[in-house]
């Protein structure tokens, strides 16, 4: 049996970034490998076309480049904010005021996006929109461990918020766009603009792998 559409393959496997020396991302090994439902969007296509076809045993080594992955750095995503946007309810966050900081904003439209902070000053907090692996490419290698059919449970999952897994789950196992957007929350900050303005590109969200 080989990986195909609705098939679920069992792999060990190394994500690093870049190439060999790079980072490594995630990691799947043969005492904990990871299970993968093929052909349903979720799991990463450029990841599972790459798959497809190979049988118990096969190994692979490929690279997904950045526009395939996590898309392009763009510099027109790294904004200057006004610092007021993070005034809530009169207070300002300043805990969110850190470098490095993920923290979750939103637009006029009420959108939500993760932005990085990366520097501050009296007046404007910039902050970095670009998925934290814009860019990168991903060099994945391993071996697929087993193929079976998939079960019933598997092809019909029962609903569950935004899916099994995060983003912080598993790089490969997304599905459509990989925004690592989060749902709005009452202390997120406010951020002027529209959609457009912030809108991020790539290859998965939190969905199920």
């Amino acid at each position: 049996m080989v990986i195909e559409a609705q098939k679920v393959g069992i792999l060990s496997y190394q994500i690093k970034v870049n190439n060999d020396s790079g980072e490594v991302l995630e990691e799947a090994t043969i005492d904990n490998p990871r299970t993968m439902l093929f052909g349903t969007g979720r799991v990463m296509q450029s990841f599972e076309s790459r798959l497809y076809g190979l049988k118990s045993g096969d190994s692979f080594d490929f690279v997904i480049e950045p526009e395939e992955a996590f898309g392009n750095f763009k510099e027109e995503l790294v904004m200057d904010i006004p610092i007021s946007a993070f005034v809530v309810k009169g207070e300002l966050k300043s805990d969110k005021l850190k470098l490095g900081n993920t923290v979750p904003m939103m637009d006029s439209e009420g959108n939500p996006f993760d932005g990085r902070v990366i520097a501050i000053d009296d007046q404007t907090v910039k902050m970095d929109f670009n998925h934290p692996l814009a860019g990168k490419a991903l060099h994945t290698l391993g071996q697929v461990l087993n193929v079976r059919e998939a079960t019933y449970e598997e092809l019909n999952p029962a609903p569950s918020g935004c899916g099994c897994g995060s983003h912080s789950d598993s790089c490969c196992g997304g599905g459509h766009s990989h925004e690592h957007h989060h749902e709005q929350e009452t202390e997120s900050c406010g951020v002027c603009g529209s959609a457009d303005e912030y809108q991020t590109q790539g290859v998965g969200s939190c969905q199920c792998h």
